[in-house]
């Protein structure tokens, strides 16, 4: 890519951050955010501004011409030079949660909607979701109590329709907006409340079930059972049958960094398809 190709997407970019933080800072104001909240973000703004009038000058052009440098070797690391072990049980609640995120994952991070008995729309993050069965398509999703044992709003409106309770699951492209939808979709909010109505993405109805305008793919599934785990464990294992699966209409072979979760906090995107890959043969 040439240097004023470059330039060009780089400025582009920087807009649309300005435009997006003028839209939260506007956003913020009007739901009464701590004040904190709001001048972080016209900082951010403020910031981001200047670096966009600088680039725009022509004044950051030469960082635009790639230096020849070393490459960066990708080293491998392995039990074999060396290892220790953890025994989890003596860890904090905190600390295996940190350690389970980091080496069971990454995981997909899903908004996840559900609707309440008074018919109040509930979407929830969760990445501890995966494929029971192909055939049929049966898929899990842990759903937890707090340490109080309430049970959080997911599972009480899983738990609160009598007959197969319907759940959407979002699929969520990796980008700082979406990574700001789970963040505001994972604070509590009063139960007559819908995140639905904090998020950037915007409700679509159809025949199969909510849709968020902001997904990459949506899986509507059925509840067909809910089972308690051993051990005392406050969570519950909810088992779905996946009915459809909604995608942009699209054509051609077009690639989409997944929003996943690699440690305990922090989100980021799953490798490109452009790193290296290894296909499998079945």
């Amino acid at each position: 890519m040439e240097p004023h190709e470059k330039r060009e997407v780089i400025l582009d970019f920087l807009r649309k951050c300005v435009n997006y933080a003028d839209k939260s800072i506007e956003r913020k104001i009007s739901r009464g955010a701590e004040s904190h909240e709001v001048e972080n973000w016209k900082s951010y703004r403020e910031f981001t501004a200047f670096s966009l009038s600088e680039l725009e000058s022509g004044k950051l052009d030469d960082w635009l011409v790639k230096e020849e440098s070393e490459p960066i070797p990708h080293g491998s690391i392995s039990v074999a030079k060396g290892f220790k072990s953890l025994e989890l049980d003596h860890l904090s609640h905190v600390e295996r949660r940190g350690l389970l995120a980091r080496h069971v994952g990454p995981s997909p991070v899903f908004l996840v909607g559900t609707v309440s008995a008074e018919g109040v729309r509930n979407l929830a993050p969760m990445s501890s979701i995966g494929v029971l069965s192909n055939t049929p398509p049966l898929i899990c999703m842990s759903l937890s109590s707090d340490r109080h044992g309430r049970a959080r709003d997911t599972l009480s409106n899983v738990m609160g329709i009598e007959e197969g309770a319907r759940v959407s699951i979002h699929s969520l492209e990796a980008n700082i907006q979406n990574a700001n939808d789970v963040e505001i979709a994972a604070k509590p909010v009063a139960s007559e409340i819908s995140e639905w109505d904090l998020v950037s993405g915007k409700l679509i109805d159809t025949e199969f079930g909510d849709l968020l305008s902001t997904s990459v793919a949506t899986i509507h599934a059925k509840v067909v059972d809910v089972r308690e785990l051993p051990e005392q464990s406050k969570a519950k294992l909810v088992i779905m049958r996946a009915v459809s699966i909604t995608t942009p209409d699209q054509t051609g072979d077009v690639f989409t960094s997944k929003l996943v979760q690699v440690e305990d906090n922090v989100l980021s995107g799953c490798a490109s398809k452009l790193d290296w890959k290894h296909e499998l043969d079945w």
